[in-house]
């Protein structure tokens, strides 16, 4: 009894840290001591606790560049409340090392929950609950005869984005956990370059390429895809000499599997065909017989790859992701340059809890001989899109599901016995939470995203701005809020559209002058959807009379129903207050409209920060005492004002220029200090000054002190895209 007193009495000061997590860091950032290089004293130590939230694995799909992290949540409760609020937020940020250095590759997130611990229909508890966060890397490349293999680390943290930047690598959580693992990029196609470095390999120096093909030297140049070696190749290329006689590093019943399932498998036996093998064995080498009978003996072997993550991305498409790892650098049909093999994963779901599979398909990963394949082996994601709309439910009932992966290298898992396990591979169940239904319907559409912003997150009944006090965050750059310092913010530039597919149906998207209904206009021009897969492709959306027809939202990436460039506007009209509405037909006209949804609210601000002579200007800067453009000493301490102002104002920055590896420069200062965040309006702004004798002696030069002002408009629908304008004031440096 007392230990189950101290247990809770443990997870009540436990909750009560989660709650009041943010209170206590901004009181004191190292309160929980995972800053050690900090000033501040840690109150009560706690680092890298993953009691709640668990990274557990990284992984890296080749063919669509996506890194995967997968998060397990432990708990029922100390997510920040149930699914219909807000929860918290589980952050991972990426990093990588292709060799000379980490590199941070961005951040990503997904949103957690309270949801209670249920047992399911095996009776197994429901929990852990598993999660899978994406971020898209835009990788180096190599050629094939050099495979790039560069490491990642990821940091999983609760509440608290881990810092940008490469020297933050080590940066430890408070909640959450790190991993690492090398994984394998695509090798760029056969161009020039490659062909080139692949023959100077073989020579004592490296062949140029002419002048001639330098500008040409990386475009691909068009191949049949390579052809699966054949056995008696793969023999040939593991074969490998002893003191005795020849051995095969890779056993034969492995690179031989495919021929021999063909004739060991269900179905009609064909003699002819065992003969045939039997024969093209024997030429090559090799036992036929003896392969056979060491693959009968073979039922899922992981010496080779191995399941070792399962769960659910909660992006758009939903997609499940299984992640697993090759272990060997020998055994998978050839190197990068060849087709090499395939590992097969086939996905199966339990929705309602019966104990039933309902199978959802299979995808295939491609992998090679690698034979720099690190000890820790190379860490690979199969990714399935799924449309998992019709099992939704209501925010008030959790969904829980049941999923299952069956990895199978070479041979395809079976797509109707959810328990067949065949040579090669394993599988793994874990349960996973399936999102809240989303509200809106064919006939009562709601738009879910406005300029890269959900509309929860829009005043879009009064103001058109971003809401402030409510964690505004962009849709598609999970963690990323609308401002860092959470100012409501307008829109410019394309305004990108999402809502929910409904195929069958069409839709049209119109916009309205707020002050004067009579301006409307239908967003009728084409753009581009980006389809799931890899390279990227592109269909384009085309409206007739002003009407889309809806795409099949498990086809593409986003969901993506109109774009407006509000910044080919009249000049009237581009920072207004403007409206929006959908409309969905069930054919491309008005009179088939079944459904259209509230006007939506967008306040938009195409226009930056206005330089003189705009009366007041909303960016200048002087040198005091008519100093512009004048002469000055080496050693004298320059001043002046400057004005940084706008109606929707986001900063501004001041710099010296040149400021060069040969002529370096010191940067100046608003005196007195003015955080770079505050504006300096006109008329009187605020005053800068420059010190060209500290902290170095500034050359003999002509220089000019820059101004930069940026808005915090929300431009084409991306973080850190505003308007944004600079001036610059000039002066000679003469030597003293």
């Amino acid at each position: 009894m007392a230990n189950q007193e101290k247990s809770q009495s443990n997870d009540a000061n436990e909750l009560n840290l989660r709650k009041n997590f943010k209170a206590m860091l901004a009181n004191n950032l190292n309160y929980f001591g995972n800053l050690p290089q900090s000033n501040f004293k840690a109150e009560n130590k706690k680092i890298s606790d993953i009691s709640y939230e668990q990274l557990t694995c990284v992984g890296f799909n080749p063919e669509t560049n996506f890194l995967e992290a997968t998060i397990a949540i432990k708990r029922p409760f100390g997510y920040g409340g149930d699914l219909c609020s807000k929860g918290s937020t589980e952050f991972v940020r990426f990093f990588v090392d292709y060799g000379s250095g980490w590199e941070d590759a961005g951040v990503t997130a997904v949103t957690v929950h309270d949801i209670p611990t249920g047992t399911d229909c095996s009776e197994q508890p429901e929990k852990p609950l598993i999660y899978v966060a994406n971020l898209r890397l835009e990788p180096k490349t190599n050629c094939c005869n050099s495979p790039l293999l560069p490491k990642v680390h990821a940091i999983l943290s609760w509440q608290w984005q881990p810092p940008a930047g490469a020297a933050n690598v080590s940066w430890t959580p408070v909640w959450g956990n790190s991993l690492d693992c090398q994984i394998q990029i695509k090798p760029r196609p056969w161009n020039l370059f490659c062909l080139f470095d692949l023959i100077s390999a073989s020579l004592p120096q490296k062949i140029k390429i002419p002048p001639l093909f330098e500008q040409v030297k990386y475009q691909p140049i068009p191949q049949p895809d390579p052809a699966p070696f054949g056995v008696t190749q793969l023999a040939k290329l593991y074969s490998q000499k002893t003191t005795s006689n020849m051995a095969l590093s890779v056993p034969a019943h492995r690179f031989g599997v495919k021929e021999i399932h063909s004739i060991v498998s269900t179905g009609v036996f064909s003699q002819e065909l065992a003969a045939a093998k039997t024969t093209e064995w024997t030429s090559a080498g090799l036992d036929f017989a003896s392969a056979i009978g060491a693959l009968l003996k073979t039922s899922s072997d992981v010496n080779y790859e191995e399941i070792e993550c399962l769960g659910l991305d909660e992006g758009a498409p939903e997609r499940l992701v299984a992640t697993f790892r090759i272990k060997q650098p020998l055994g998978y049909s050839g190197d990068l340059c060849h087709a090499g093999s395939q590992e097969y994963v086939a996905f199966w779901a339990d929705f309602d809890n019966t104990c039933e599979w309902t199978y959802m398909g299979t995808v295939q990963v491609n992998v090679h001989d690698i034979p720099s394949v690190p000890k820790m082996g190379l860490c690979y994601s199969a990714i399935l899109p799924v449309d998992l709309t019709k099992f939704r439910q209501s925010c008030k009932k959790p969904k829980i599901a049941r999923i299952r992966a069956v990895l199978s290298w070479n041979i395809p898992p079976s797509t109707t016995d959810p328990d067949a396990l065949n040579y090669y591979g394993n599988r793994m169940d874990t349960h996973v939470q399936i999102n809240p239904s989303e509200p809106g319907s064919p006939k009562q559409p709601e738009i879910r995203n406005i300029g890269g912003i959900p509309v929860e997150f829009i005043n879009t009944t009064v103001s058109g701005l971003t809401l402030s006090g409510v964690g505004a965050a962009f849709a598609h750059y999970p963690g990323v809020p609308a401002d860092a310092h959470d100012r409501e913010c307008p829109f410019g530039g394309a305004l990108y559209m999402d809502a929910q597919f409904y195929p069958g149906f069409f839709y049209r998207v119109r916009v309205r002058k707020s002050s004067d209904h009579s301006i409307v206009k239908v967003l009728d021009d084409g753009f581009q959807v980006e389809r799931w897969n890899h390279p990227p492709t592109f269909d384009t959306q085309t409206a007739v009379g002003g009407f889309f027809k809806y795409l099949n939202p498990i086809d593409y990436v986003t969901r993506t129903i109109a774009v407006w460039s509000s910044s080919s506007l009249a000049l009237a009209d581009r920072d207004d207050l403007w409206e929006m509405q959908l409309d969905i037909a069930t054919a491309p006209n008005d009179l088939n409209i079944i459904g259209s949804s509230p006007w939506y609210r967008v306040q938009l601000d195409n226009t930056a920060p206005a330089l003189p002579p705009a009366n007041p200007p909303s960016i200048d800067i002087h040198i005091a005492a008519g100093g512009d453009c004048k002469d000055f000493s080496q050693d004298s301490t320059i001043t002046g004002n400057f004005v940084a102002n706008d109606l929707y104002f986001g900063s501004w920055s001041l710099s010296t220029e040149p400021n060069t590896s040969t002529t370096p420069s010191n940067q100046p200062h608003p005196n007195p200090f003015l955080a770079n965040t505050s504006p300096a309006p006109a008329p009187g702004g605020q005053g800068w000054s420059l010190d060209t004798l500290n902290p170095i002696q500034m050359k003999p030069c002509g220089y000019v002190v820059r101004l930069d002002v940026v808005d915090r408009s929300i431009v084409n629908s991306i973080p850190g895209s505003h308007n944004w304008n600079h001036i610059e004031v000039g002066f000679c440096l003469r030597e003293k």
